[in-house]
Order: structure tokens, then C-alpha cells, then sequence
């Protein structure tokens, strides 16, 4: 089971890191207006998911890995509320679902979760 957590996650947090540079400015849209250097942040964030998505399945420092990938969903947990309250839609020339962009708050407690429960021994 735990492999299967491991697989998804991984899998999620690639192509989510690949997704910042292939779709940049959608993820610029997530990076609050007050926050200088919008394409370092998403670019940054997007080399942290790749290099988390590996490191997943890396077995020495997986205690280290959770932790940091917890506290990496607890830190983008705020621009996911800022897209919610202000009603960024995902795609720029879409109508935001604001529904969607509610309920995926809630999402992010499973990954802080599962970013523990894949450090654990």
C-alpha cells in the first residue's frame, strides 16, 4: 500500500513540477500580486516538486524527505487559499469554478498526511 502512496505522490509531484515550466503563467496566476519575482517563486517551487517526486524513492533520509515535503504543502497552502478568495481560475482565459477552488483546500491535508506517513519507517 505504501508503495502505491509513494507511486501517486511521486507521480503528482513531477508532473506538477514539470507543470511549472511548461505552463508557467497559469502557475504565476497562484502567486499572490504583493510577492515580487513570480517566475523565480514558480520556478522554484516547480524544481522543489521534481526534486521531492525523487526523492520519494530514495529509502536513506526518508524520515527527512516527509518532513520537508509536510512542511512544503503546509508553505503553497496559501496560495491555493489566495486563488480561492480572489477567484483565480486555473487557465487565464477560463471562468474560475469556484466550488473547485474551495474543495481543493481540504485536498491539501491528505498530502501534508501522506508526506508523513511516507516518512515514517
Amino acid at each position: 500500500m505504501k508503495a502505491i502512496l509513494r507511486f501517486l505522490y511521486s507521480l503528482l509531484l513531477l508532473v506538477a513540477g514539470i507543470g511549472h515550466f511548461t505552463k508557467e503563467k497559469n502557475f504565476e496566476r497562484a502567486v499572490p500580486e504583493v510577492l515580487p519575482a513570480k517566475k523565480f517563486i514558480v520556478q522554484f517551487t516547480g524544481i522543489l516538486e521534481i526534486i521531492f517526486g525523487f526523492s520519494l524513492w530514495i529509502k536513506k533520509g526518508q524520515s527527512i524527505t516527509g518532513k520537508l515535503l509536510a512542511a512544503f504543502m503546509v508553505a503553497v497552502f496559501p496560495a491555493n487559499i489566495y486563488m480561492a478568495i480572489k477567484k483565480i481560475p486555473f487557465k487565464a482565459d477560463s471562468r474560475p469554478n469556484k466550488i473547485v477552488l474551495w474543495l481543493r483546500l481540504p485536498l491539501q491535508i491528505p498530502l501534508i498526511i501522506g508526506a508523513l506517513k511516507l516518512g515514517r519507517k
